[in-house]
Parts: structure tokens; sequence; C-alpha cells
């Protein structure tokens, strides 16, 4: 077992923060993008891969892979531009959705069946279109606070954030005081955020601190609807949702409820846009009962 000093989190939860060797990193290659995802281990249980959002990085499920280790295999993956992956020059839908293809090929070969996958947010949005065109091979799919569209009024906020220029930041110590999630939640406990921010930024030559994700990711994305891709969802589903979010109105899920409705819907309450962040343990609860169904 891999020594870890515990890190209180909200309720007492444990957020996996090494003290050695940590989990393991695992490096893939498309489309000459270096990938990165964290594999932390268990060995016959099933490969789940974890997705995160936009400007976020695979630290972002240390508070929640632990708790699901007794189900699952957990890989936190880097997207392309984030993280410990490769920056790169194309951030269109077709290359997030080629990169997933590869991992889930990967976690395939490695495991010995399909992978399960949750994506929350951008993550959730990228392991949708994956299903635009085509059935990926996938045990199930579990998509955390994912809009029924990705409309202008929820792009236009994140190309301002891209449009402001990058600064390099005098300490991690400075970035860690001033790190905030945006949309801006209400409940995340403060040392969960300062943990998230800690892993959000690397030491450059001249020992200041710049942020890992590539910003400039959100020029090229373009709204979309995943209506289509929810059809083509063969797979088990869920969609958790958080009860102060403003990602899926009423009306997205009176359509979800016509035209999907082997999909199983979460609303955790007091929970914002980062639902496993803002009510880890209710996240927990609710991921938990849905893999005990799916994989027992």
């Amino acid at each position: 077992m891999v020594p870890r000093r515990s890190v209180p989190g909200r309720g007492g939860l444990n957020l996996a923060e090494n003290v050695t060797n940590g989990p393991k990193s695992v490096f893939i290659e498309q489309g000459g993008v270096r990938l990165h995802a964290y594999d932390h281990g268990g060995e016959g249980k099933p490969i789940v891969l974890l997705v995160h959002g936009a400007i976020a990085h695979s630290r972002w499920w240390d508070g929640i892979h632990p708790a699901l280790s007794e189900f699952i295999r957990p890989v936190t993956v880097d997207l392309r531009g984030h993280g410990e992956s490769d920056w790169a020059t194309d951030y269109g839908y077709d290359a997030f959705t080629s990169d997933l293809d590869t991992w889930i090929r990967w976690a395939t070969e490695e495991g010995g069946e399909p992978p399960g996958v949750i994506g929350h947010s951008f993550g959730g949005v990228t392991s949708l279109k994956l299903h635009e065109n085509s059935r990926p091979e996938i045990r199930f799919l579990v998509a955390v606070d994912v809009p029924l569209e990705a409309s202008e009024r929820i792009l236009g906020p994140m190309r301002r954030i891209a449009d402001r220029p990058e600064r390099p930041w005098a300490s991690r110590e400075l970035f860690i005081e001033k790190f905030r999630l945006v949309p801006p939640g209400g409940t995340t406990d403060p040392e969960l955020l300062a943990h998230l921010a800690k892993h959000s930024v690397r030491e450059q030559e001249d020992g200041t601190w710049i942020l890992k994700a590539d910003k400039s990711f959100h020029r090229d994305r373009q709204a979309t609807s995943l209506r289509s891709s929810w059809k083509n969802v063969a797979a088990p589903a869920m969609l958790v949702m958080g009860g102060e979010s403003d990602r899926l109105s009423e009306e997205d899920l009176d359509w979800l409820r016509e035209n999907c409705p082997a999909i199983r819907l979460e609303t955790i309450p007091d929970a914002h846009h980062h639902v496993f962040l803002d009510e880890p343990e209710a996240f927990i609860r609710v991921t938990r009962d849905f893999l005990s169904h799916i994989l027992s």
C-alpha cells in the first residue's frame, strides 16, 4: 500500500495526497500529443476513466476516487492542454473525443473489458460527443452537471477568461490564495480548494508559477447540442446535477425524460456546478449506489 497523508476535506473526507510514490503515471500519444493519466490501482476491478472539466486537471478527483475504489480501478485523465498532458494546437471537439477514444482502447486492453466513464462539465461534454456518430464500447457513463446544450450563455464567460493575458505568479502560495472556481460555487471546502490550486500550477526556471492549463482552448469551443449524443447512449447512464447549478433547465430535464427514459437523473441539493467538490459525500453516495447496481 502506498503511504498517504490524509488531508481532511468536507465532512471528514480524505484527499489522496501521496507522500512518496503516488499513483502510477500513464502516458499515451494521440495525434502527436502526449497525454497523461494517473492509474490509482485496483487489480481485478473494472477500470473507470474519470474526466475533469475545463481548466481543471486529474487531481480534482482526489477527494472522490478513494471512496469508489471498493468497486473500481480509478484512472484519472488529464485532457490535452491540461494537467500533465501536452498543450496542443487543436482543441476542437474531434480532438478531445479522439483522445478519449484512445484512453478507452487503452483501458480495454489494460483491463480486459471496456471501462466505465465519469465526466464532469467539459469532460462530460467530451464523453457525450463521443456518442454523436457512434456508440463507443464503454461499460457505463456518469455525466456530472453537463448541459443539454453548450450554448453561448455558457461559453461566453469562458472565452473571456481565455482572452485574459496569462501572467506568472510570484509564488504558489499567492496563486492558492487567489484561486476561485468558475463558475463560482458556494460550499466547497477551503482546504479542498487549496489542494486543487496547489496542483494547478507549475514552477518556471525563474521561480515564478504559471497555470498548467492552456486557457486558449476556450477560443476553439463552439456552441453544440448534446441531444443526438444522449439518444445514442446505449450503456447504463446517470446524469448527476447540482441543485444550485444553472446548467440544466426544467425544459432540458423534460426532454431527457421523454427522449432518454433509461437515463438515471440525480440532483444533489445545495451543490453548484462543481457538484462533487461542493457536496462530495452526497455525490459519492449516489455514485456508489449506481455502481453497486451496474457492477454487481
